[in-house]
């Protein structure tokens, strides 16, 4: 992949974590205005619809990029998420805007595709997880731009980031059309991709490992991002506009672990080494939140936590991505996609749940719990403990 590509790519990426982003710190005031009550579990409910949707249409979106190619199926996605999303600004009830946000969270893929694009073009190996990386600077770098400017038009309306949104997402939908080409491998290969993807083989032992590793590690993160806001505001009396600064702090952190620092980390270690550090800090970010007693606290936790997850993400997928074939790549793109997306909407509810019954230390310490089995399961791996770097794996 050239460099002009890639940063095309990376574009796309940011510009749709930015309209994403944005939602994030005023959902719960939203949420508060439709209903007259700032319900956790209300507010949860919502984000979980997202997401099961987004489980139900990513791994078909991943397989019809297989099949019909990157590049439409990438703009068919950005269009409806478009119109999705103007719906969801509008929406004058809690039922309209669950309804909008199924359609959104179907319609979800860009990042499920972006990945399947940087593994048609970069070789397995180093340069792939730098790749990766990139895509991952990207999205932090959409919640930079997003959380913080949702934050400010949230504290004016909670109504105004739902049309920032929709119109983000329409420029994205131009630049992904004047801007990317296709990376799907010739039409000769048409017949290959309808091949499923065999998850549940034998062969596939490794892929189903990091599978769990990654699926485990979502569902403490979403837990945590699923609860944060409500948290901020219950514990430190934080509107929109202070959580926002915080989320967009972390994208900056994130960004500069994965566009900055992750190819030279790459140079000395090993990608599952990495991916292991990352997740232990995560971990310890977790621990932190749960015992911290003023709000500023919240800029060391975070940091912890951001650059956790910009060194053990990018490793992760460029792992996964080397144990399937070339014409498989949306297909485990749309996979992780999907197992991320379970972790949204089973993630989110249990935080809720935990939070309304148990309270702010035991909510993230269980969430902590989750990725500290991630990281021993990944741990346990017989390439980690191997000394010589992982083999390109084929089925």
């Amino acid at each position: 992949m050239n460099r002009r590509a890639l940063i095309a790519l990376c574009l796309v990426v940011a510009v749709d974590a930015a309209s994403f982003g944005l939602l994030l710190p005023v959902l719960p005031f939203l949420v508060g205005n439709l209903t007259g009550t700032f319900n956790a579990i209300a507010i949860t409910q919502v984000t979980a619809i997202y997401a099961g949707f987004q489980l139900l249409g990513a791994p078909i979106i991943g397989h019809c990029s297989d099949r019909y190619g990157r590049k439409p199926v990438l703009a068919v996605a950005v269009a409806v998420s478009t119109i999705a999303l103007l719906g969801s600004a509008l929406a004058n009830d809690l039922t309209s805007l669950m309804i909008w946000q199924a359609i959104n969270g179907a319609f979800a893929g860009v990042f499920a595709v972006a990945q399947a694009i940087v593994a048609d073009s970069v070789e397995p190996g180093d340069q792939r997880t730098v790749s990766f990386g990139a895509l991952g600077a990207s999205l932090g770098l959409g919640f930079v731009a997003g959380p913080a400017l949702g934050g400010l038009l949230g504290s004016m309306d909670p109504r105004a980031p739902f049309f920032a949104a929709a119109v983000f997402s329409l420029a994205n939908l131009g630049l992904l059309l004047s801007q990317l080409q296709e990376s799907r491998r010739s039409k000769a290969e048409d017949e290959r991709s309808l091949a499923p993807l065999k998850l549940f083989s034998p062969q596939q032992r490794e892929l189903q490992r990091l599978l769990a590793v990654y699926a485990l590690f979502y569902l403490g993160f979403s837990a945590f991002t699923g609860i944060f806001v409500l948290d901020a505001k219950t514990r430190f009396n934080w509107g929109p506009q202070a959580a926002g600064l915080v989320l967009c702090y972390v994208g900056v952190v994130a960004a500069v672990i994965q566009g900055a620092f992750l190819p030279k980390l790459l140079k000395r270690f090993k990608a599952e080494r990495l991916s292991v550090a990352g997740l232990l800090l995560v971990a310890v970010a977790m621990f932190g939140v749960a015992g911290i007693q003023q709000g500023r606290e919240l800029y060391a936790t975070q940091l912890l936590f951001a650059a956790g997850v910009g060194i053990s993400t990018p490793g992760l997928r460029s792992l996964m991505s080397q144990h399937v074939q070339e014409h498989q790549q949306g297909a485990l793109g749309g996979l992780t996609q999907a197992a991320v997306s379970l972790t949204q909407l089973l993630g989110p509810l249990m935080a809720g749940q935990l939070y309304a019954k148990t309270g702010s230390a035991s909510t993230f310490q269980v969430q902590a719990a989750l990725v500290l089995t991630a990281a021993a399961l990944l741990i346990s791996a017989p390439g980690l403990r191997s000394n010589k770097h992982t083999a390109p794996l084929r089925p």
